[in-house]
């Protein structure tokens, strides 16, 4: 019997090099030991393996024994997940948050099972999806946005109400069988879905959404917005994108560079015995120069100049248009539709907003926009002075973010002592006043305005 490191690899493979190969003896996987091994390395040392599940077990006991009783159960096709113990977590604004906790040995097929998926899908998921993949994450999608959206006019930020508590089983199996011919191991992922749930000691069933506190969860859910995915490249993007490479030159650019070339031109044919009239016309040269700074070079309004460009962190999403609004208010609406007809979601109308990007976009925790200053020069390397921040995006630290960061560590605007830390020594309060600044500047680390950010932090931490 292979390793399940192996058998993975030949999954992922085979599914990068045809990307419409059907998948189908999944199910026997779940027959070998090395995979319940393989998961159980993965989890043992996560926080939350003792706390029990709906069936009081934890990770305590397991071994070979458990392993094949498990395997016993899958081979007879009589393996049922139990249902999600629910507790409500408080949150920072006084609110509560439904929190689930699957059994352990659930957790272990599940993991199994997402690792299968993962082989399959992972070659074919959509460059533009960044959420819950490996080697991608939040800076990631922020780095493609730094890197591709130059010269964006418009963005949608998308909102799906209640994403992961409205995937639709029916929609999410049928996807599912797209790729995998299985019918068993869909059969285990259906029995996932509507293992239900116990809040104070009843039972409810799930009619719709992945389940709570699932290894296997984030993937499914990836799985269901790939459809978003696919409609936005394959279809918005053909239908409106256009073949034009470049945009209309501005006419007012070309009609002050004109002036420029031609005094250029007089300046070089003049004698240098001359001065007052050369001196006269390099002054109009340079005056002309600084007035042709205040004129974008390209039309910004062409027409026939358009993109869309495409982002999504599991479910937050924006389209970013160079183009109209009123082509952007289309787009909106052609994917809260897709999201209604197709995926059974809805598209907030409070919360999908459609922004400038000359104004601030929040995005995974940065604010991004496009930046337009006529001032902000730099020199080339060919001796050129160039507007250098003109329609690129910008990453920055919300305003606001440090300041509740700040919140232990002021009162009325100035640096107090952490009561909780009076008791600990010099070096725990410094080892935890280090991880705090390498925590929220690795997050922030991207953000053009991090060191200005960084610097108030540590001020008000090394006087407090």
């Amino acid at each position: 019997m292979q390793n399940a490191e192996t058998i993975l690899g030949i999954i992922e493979k085979k599914s990068d090099s045809d990307k419409h190969y059907k998948f189908d003896r999944l199910y026997r996987n779940l027959f070998n030991p090395d995979f319940y091994f393989g998961a159980y390395g993965k989890m043992y040392a996560k926080e939350g393996n003792m706390t029990k599940g709906t069936d009081e077990k934890t990770i305590d006991g397991f071994g070979l024994k458990r392993v094949n009783e498990v395997i016993e159960l899958i081979k007879e096709e009589k393996y049922h997940f139990q249902p999600v113990r629910r507790v409500n977590i408080p949150k920072k604004d006084g609110s509560k948050r439904p929190l689930g906790i699957p059994s352990f040995y659930d957790k272990v097929v599940q993991e199994i099972s997402r690792s299968i998926i993962e082989a399959i899908y992972e070659p074919r998921f959509s460059k533009n999806s960044h959420g819950f993949r490996p080697k991608r994450s939040c800076h990631t999608a922020l780095k493609q946005i730094k890197r591709e959206w130059t010269g964006v006019k418009w963005v949608i930020e998308g909102d799906i109400k209640g994403f992961f508590d409205n995937i639709d089983h029916e929609i999410l199996l049928e996807i599912l069988n797209e790729q995998i011919h299985d019918g068993r191991f869909l059969e285990l992922i259906k029995r996932m879905l509507k293992a239900g749930y116990v809040e104070n000691w009843v039972y409810h069933k799930t009619y719709t959404g992945t389940p709570q506190g699932g290894i296997i969860s984030p993937i499914l859910a990836n799985i269901y917005l790939n459809k978003l995915d696919e409609f936005v490249e394959q279809v918005l993007i053909p239908k409106y994108e256009t073949n034009k490479k470049k945009r209309q030159m501005n006419p007012s650019y070309n009609r002050i560079n004109g002036k420029m070339v031609r005094l250029s031109k007089k300046i070089e044919v003049l004698p240098s015995d001359s001065p007052p009239q050369r001196k006269e016309l390099i002054e109009e040269y340079k005056a002309l120069e600084i007035e042709r700074r205040n004129h974008k070079v390209v039309n910004e309004m062409d027409s026939e100049f358009i993109r869309v460009k495409y982002v999504r962190y599991a479910d937050d999403f924006v389209i970013g248009v160079i183009g109209s609004k009123e082509l952007t208010e289309q787009i909106k609406q052609e994917v809260a539709e897709f999201l209604t007809n197709k995926l059974k979601l809805t598209l907030s109308e409070e919360k999908t907003l459609i922004t400038n990007f000359k104004k601030p976009v929040k995005f995974l925790g940065y604010e991004t926009y496009i930046q337009d200053s006529n001032t902000f020069l730099v020199k080339k390397s060919n001796g050129r002075i160039s507007r250098a921040v003109n329609g690129i995006p910008r990453l920055m630290v919300p305003n606001g973010a440090i300041s509740e960061k700040l919140d232990k560590y002021t009162r009325l605007g100035k640096a107090v002592h952490r009561k909780e830390l009076v008791n600990l020594d010099l070096a725990e309060i410094i080892s935890i006043y280090a991880a705090e600044v390498r925590g929220l500047y690795n997050f922030y680390r991207m953000a053009d305005n991090v060191g200005v950010e960084m610097n108030r932090f540590k001020h008000y931490q090394r006087t407090s």
